[in-house]
């Protein structure tokens, strides 16, 4: 092998170790993910077992998935290693049987007792008068045997309660440091904005919980994200405070990564991408689908025994659709209400190759995807928006639609009422107002900064949260708001604002 390939050769082998299979050690076959606690594992090693072999949580059948994206690695690994012509690059994969990493006797006896008395699955997700989970609560009481317990029977670690905060942010802001690395092993999200839009890492920072934001940043917190007030975590940290701001600070302003490389990688590879894990999960909306594929839908939805509807409800989870032969749909309301619902919008060729398998839920949903709705790329970032739970497009806005009710309008060649208009704005979490709004009322509320465009300080709309819709002609306002906080806008510009999945700035539309 050519000296050259030195460094690229250790990187490939240390790349290997990590997508080694967690019970032999070696390549993958067929590999399957727990998706309780995102270890994965050659099909035929596991297939008798009811314990992960690797942190001891119990394991049922319908917890078990093909893992497409480390077949996909596996795959660039070979390819890669034929290029710099190294042979036995995986030679050196970890056995990972050994002492140091077989989980201990006193897990697998936890996990025994916890069989024992195992929690009803239908109670884990009831919640109480605040919205709180079983698993919120035994969060708050710190007890970590009964977080093991809940989340090895399918407690969803990234649920959030009345107040939008999940388990996660109530461990940090309680400096409960073992129940948060147990939440961070577990698949939940450092990520999630809670309430007024602060991560757990904007809570850690704010109460000084120093091995909470080590641990938060070691599995992909990020430190550009901001609430409604415009600040990221850093801006909570006064580093001539003491002696912990100062040691946060320093954290939070080094620009080298604090990720440890190998914490990190596996926690991105255990939740590459997200599947149902029921098929009770699904419901289908078909929307606008040729005669022919109506029927194969139908058969298939038989077969598999999924549930289709015929109109537009929250229950909907994937609509499917016509593409052209570049995999892009044109706008329309049904579209523009998934985008902003963050629904799966898949072409009819996914329903047609389920027919062909024996468990859907092994499929790769991204490969059916509807590509551009026209926009290349927006569906499956208002999809991904969704799926971080991330607030939706419209979140703290209010629009004020200056239309008449009566009235249809020609936008792109849609049809729109008034009507279906202010459910688009709700359907994106925003507030239709039924009076005008009157600038000098609402200049001095509270100032929220809208998620969607709070990194972009410049933008024009940065500090607008009102808006009054209009179309030009006849019932045109006479007075138009160009204001921070509120503007007049062209219906126009709302419809570009779905379809793009953002705030479009207006002078791009040759507006203001």
């Amino acid at each position: 092998m050519d000296t050259v390939w030195k460094n690229t050769s250790e990187a490939l082998k240390n790349f290997a170790d990590i997508l080694a299979c967690n019970k032999c050690g070696n390549e993958p076959i067929n590999a399957v993910t727990y998706t309780n606690c995102g270890h994965f594992f050659c099909k035929k090693c596991v297939e008798n077992d009811m314990i992960c072999i690797k942190c001891g949580t119990p394991v049922q059948p319908i917890e078990i998935h093909s893992d497409h994206m480390i077949k996909s690695l596996i795959s660039y690994c070979n390819n890669i290693a034929k290029i710099i012509g190294e042979k036995n690059f995986q030679s050196t994969a970890v056995n990972v049987l050994n002492t140091s990493q077989a989980p201990s006797t006193e897990l697998i006896l936890n996990s025994k007792v916890h069989r024992k008395h195992i929690v009803p699955q239908k109670n884990i997700h009831k919640r109480n008068q605040y919205g709180e989970t079983a698993l919120h609560s035994a969060c708050l009481k710190n007890k970590i045997e009964q977080v093991r317990m809940l989340l090895a029977v399918g407690a969803n670690p990234n649920t959030k309660d009345n107040n939008n905060w999940t388990p996660i942010q109530e461990v940090v802001c309680k400096g409960y440091t073992a129940l948060c690395k147990l939440l961070l092993e577990c698949g939940a999200s450092p990520n999630i904005p809670g309430a007024e839009n602060k991560t757990a890492l904007h809570e850690a920072v704010r109460y000084k919980k120093l091995d909470e934001v080590k641990l938060l940043l070691q599995y992909s917190a990020k430190k550009d994200v901001y609430d409604i007030h415009g600040k990221k975590p850093i801006d909570y940290c006064d580093p001539h405070e003491d002696r912990i701001s100062n040691n946060i600070w320093n954290i939070l302003k080094d620009e080298t990564e604090m990720n440890n490389t190998s914490t990190v990688l596996n926690y991105t590879l255990d939740h590459s991408f997200s599947i149902p894990q029921s098929l009770n999960t699904f419901v289908i909306f078909p929307s606008n689908l040729q005669e022919t594929n109506k029927k194969r839908l139908y058969q298939m939805a038989l077969k598999h025994k999924i549930k289709i509807v015929t109109s537009f409800r929250p229950s909907v989870t994937h609509v499917v659709m016509e593409a052209n032969n570049q995999n892009i749909v044109q706008l329309s309301y049904d579209v523009m209400m998934a985008l902003l619902r963050g629904n799966w919008l898949l072409t009819s060729e996914w329903f047609q190759i389920a027919m062909d398998v024996d468990d859907i839920l092994t499929m790769d949903f991204e490969l059916f995807e509807i590509s551009g709705a026209p926009i290349k790329g927006i569906p499956k970032k208002a999809r991904e928006n969704a799926q971080n739970q991330n607030p939706a497009l419209f979140n703290q806005c209010n629009f004020y639609f200056a239309l008449n009710p009566k009235s249809t309008y020609s936008v792109n060649e849609m049809q729109l009422t008034k009507d279906a208009l202010e459910n688009l704005v709700r359907e994106g979490n925003g507030t239709v107002l039924k009076r005008e709004p009157h600038p000098e009322d609402v200049k001095d509320q509270k100032q929220i900064i809208p998620f969607h465009i709070a990194n972009s300080v410049t933008h024009p709309l940065y500090k607008c949260t009102y808006y009054i819709i209009y179309v030009p002609g006849r019932d045109e306002p006479r007075v138009k708001y160009n204001m921070p906080h509120i503007k007049t806008l062209p219906l126009v510009w709302l419809i570009e604002c779905i379809e793009k999945f953002t705030f479009v700035d207006p002078s791009h539309l040759g507006l203001m």
